[in-house]
């Protein structure tokens, strides 16, 4: 019996050690069930939705920008919308006349209430920080290119540097072109912007300044 007892206290010892590291094992296998934090680069990206096409209209140019639009002017009345951003405006769009297209009065008053419908999301997504007004500088032609002709290099010294524009919006997890503007000038653009852009002010040319004679 004297014999038998230290065996039984082995035992019950052993069992309760077993026990005891259940619950440790258990919490160790939660653990490590559980799924891991994403990585950095799985972080939403600035732009969401618009992440790849932003940087496609950018192209990695460093004469670019892209300015968050904190308000769209809506003129409902000429159809026509204006993007704010901390630069500036982008200016008014080209009318949206394509409610006109409609065959019958029905048609075209649907197409209106429709696109009336879209320009008031975009002033809502607008508000939530999910559209943008991208401007890139164009690229100056190379000198190879000026000497082609002596026609080519006056007509490129009366030519002004401009820029192109899109505007992109995030809407339900897709990427909207909004709108774009073409070879958009320079000197038309606020000296903030063009500082952004990497271009000095553009000043008036010196026979702009220069002064007027006196009506005769």
């Amino acid at each position: 019996m004297v014999r038998v007892f230290p065996l039984v206290v082995a035992c019950v010892l052993a069992l309760s050690a077993a026990a005891e590291g259940a619950p440790s094992r258990k919490r160790n296998t939660s653990a490590q069930e559980r799924p891991a934090p994403q990585q950095a680069g799985q972080e939403p990206d600035e732009f969401r939705s618009c992440d790849v096409a932003v940087r496609e209209f950018v192209q990695g140019r460093k004469e670019a920008a892209a300015l968050p639009v904190t308000e769209v002017k809506v003129d409902s009345l000429r159809m026509t919308l204006n993007f704010v951003h901390p630069y500036g405006e982008s200016g008014d769009t080209p009318p949206n006349l394509a409610f006109t297209r409609g065959e019958s009065i029905e048609e075209r008053r649907k197409a209106l209430n429709e696109a009336k419908q879209r320009a008031r999301l975009l002033a809502e997504a607008a508000k939530t920080g999910n559209v943008w007004y991208v401007i890139a500088a164009r690229k100056e032609s190379s000198p190879s290119e000026e000497r082609r002709s002596s026609v080519n290099a006056q007509a490129s010294e009366g030519q002004q540097p401009s820029a192109d524009a899109v505007v992109m919006a995030s809407i339900e997890g897709r990427c909207i072109t909004v709108s774009q503007y073409e070879a958009v000038p320079l000197n038309k653009l606020s000296s903030d912007l063009q500082q952004a852009l990497g271009q000095r002010a553009q000043e008036a040319s010196p026979a702009e300044n220069a002064p007027q004679p006196p009506p005769s």
